[in-house]
């Protein structure tokens, strides 16, 4: 089964957790780890490779960050990186997590895709689950129905 790590600052992971299982109902095989005001750096990067070593199930872990560039993502980067070194070549770092981005996560861990396609799947769906709506931006229709 796909691994799940969603790694932020503060309990963000946690509420995302949270609502996908509002959404799918019970979830497996994801773990959260999440930075707090204060907290050591080099620390947080040992809580995700500790979740990462406990949801690889040997079909590729995916590790979502709330922020590229930003201390979870730059700590997840580093311990990929090292778990490449070891031979463990299927985790993936993806920035800029959403919801619906966990949700393609976890619908491809059910179906059980390979986590190369899923990481492709998860990265449209962040990008297409973005949109706006504003009164301004609804086309009236010219067209008059009274006109026969």
């Amino acid at each position: 089964m796909l691994g799940i790590v969603i790694a932020t600052h503060g309990s963000l992971s946690e509420g995302l957790k949270n609502a996908a299982e509002v959404i799918f109902g019970a979830t497996e095989n994801i773990e959260t780890v999440h930075l707090n005001l204060g907290d050591d750096v080099q620390e947080l990067g040992s809580k995700i490779k500790t979740s990462i070593h406990s949801v690889d199930q040997g079909e590729g872990v995916i590790v979502f960050v709330d922020l590229i560039s930003a201390s979870p993502y730059n700590q997840s980067v580093l311990v990929t990186n090292e778990l490449e070194e070891e031979g463990q070549e299927s985790t993936y770092v993806i920035g800029g997590v959403n919801l619906p981005m966990l949700l393609e996560a976890i619908n491809h861990q059910l179906l059980k895709t390979p986590v190369e396609q899923a990481t492709e799947a998860i990265l449209e769906q962040g990008a297409s689950g973005i949109s706006v709506w504003h009164a301004s931006l609804v086309v009236e229709d010219d067209d008059d129905d009274d006109d026969f």
